[in-house]
């Protein structure tokens, strides 16, 4: 079996580069293989270091990522949207798009591909990276686009838009954003561009209040304040329409439930991988007792070629700059461990890192 260069999860709070990491021996139909130009880590990355694969086990010594732009080098041969040189965008989530669940609009309950891929070689930090079904899960990066910008979409804007899409919002309506990391603040700009009237970013940082504002939250407020939800309801002159929750912990569901009004929706697009026990809590007085129409939905990162193309027109056409949430920049898979230190600390000083391969 071939093999490519990858930076492993080789324990708890070890990664190291490593040559073995498996490619097909040859390249499948439908598939291609992409040389990385960007890679960015995510704290699901992070979570699967510092826990050395606990939730994920069958990654422990393959790549880890999921986040990746490149160039295409090689296609299958019934490939023909894209060939060697195109510049393309991975989605961080890659469907199996020939389901009978995927033709039944639910196409993300399978994930990489239907032969278990992924679990077999590992994520997209690698010198190769192989992916099953090229033409339904890589994006054309359009000319006017960077590398740098392309990163951002596959997974920070594919998550918070399509959580903002399946807020249903309402032009004029006010949204609640929790957590305005990297991507709480995709979310915020999302909201916006849905007609948003109102909205509100809840975090800690000044780094991120500062983004948020220029993405065009309405106000900012600290979860430190012990009075910040008073001070939101103050703000908006009483509960908001929707809630989407891109950070907390175990408690942030009933607090946006508790700010929301009857008849509102709540998205939250974050795993509870770190919750204090195998369930969280509900508050039902927060959720109107459960028959005051409040809707929670759990949504995934939305893949597939045509979001991800789309997220690069907003791109292109100026109505995003992505590249606002970036605060570090490293050369080299060699510096992916370091650039991955940053989310294992916590920096207050990050949103988010980037890695070129150069």
């Amino acid at each position: 079996m071939k093999t490519t260069r990858g930076c492993c999860i080789v324990g708890v709070n070890k990664m190291e580069i490593r040559t073995d990491c498996v490619m097909p021996d040859e390249i499948g139909p439908r598939g291609a293989i992409v040389k990385p130009a960007v890679w960015t880590p995510c704290t699901t990355d992070a979570h699967l270091i510092q826990t050395g694969c606990r939730d994920c086990p069958d990654l422990l010594y393959k790549a880890s990522g999921h986040e990746m732009s490149g160039t295409v080098i090689a296609v299958g041969s019934e490939v023909k949207d894209f060939k060697p040189g195109d510049r393309v965008a991975a989605c961080a989530a890659m469907p199996d798009w020939h389901t009978l669940a995927a033709q039944d609009g639910h196409p993300r309950d399978r994930y990489w591909d239907n032969t278990g891929e992924f679990e077999l070689r590992g994520g997209s930090f690698v010198d190769e990276y192989y992916l099953d079904d090229a033409e339904m899960n890589l994006a054309h990066i359009p000319d006017n686009v960077t590398w740098e910008q392309s990163v951002i979409a596959t997974d920070m804007m594919a998550t918070a838009f399509e959580g903002v899409e399946q807020l249903d919002i309402h032009f004029g309506e006010s949204v609640a954003v929790f957590g305005i990391g990297p991507v709480g603040l995709m979310g915020v700009r999302a909201c916006v561009l849905k007609g948003a009237g109102k909205v509100f970013a809840i975090g800690s940082r000044k780094i991120c209040f500062d983004v948020a504002k220029e993405y065009g939250a309405s106000e900012v407020f600290d979860y430190h304040d012990s009075d910040y939800l008073k001070k939101v309801l103050t703000a908006n002159g009483g509960p908001v329409d929707r809630v989407l929750v891109c950070g907390g912990n175990d408690e942030t569901l009933s607090l946006g439930l508790g700010i929301m009004k009857n008849g509102g929706t709540l998205v939250n697009v974050i795993a509870y991988f770190d919750a204090k026990g195998p369930s969280i809590p509900l508050d039902l007085a927060a959720w109107s007792f459960g028959y005051g129409d409040k809707v929670i939905k759990g949504v995934q990162c939305g893949g597939g070629r045509l979001k991800l193309e789309r997220m690069m027109n907003l791109i292109s056409e100026g109505r995003l700059v992505p590249e606002k949430i970036i605060t570090h920049t490293f050369h080299g898979m060699e510096q992916i461990p370091e650039a991955m230190q940053l989310y294992l600390e916590r920096s207050r000083e990050l949103i988010k890192a980037i890695i070129l391969n150069d």
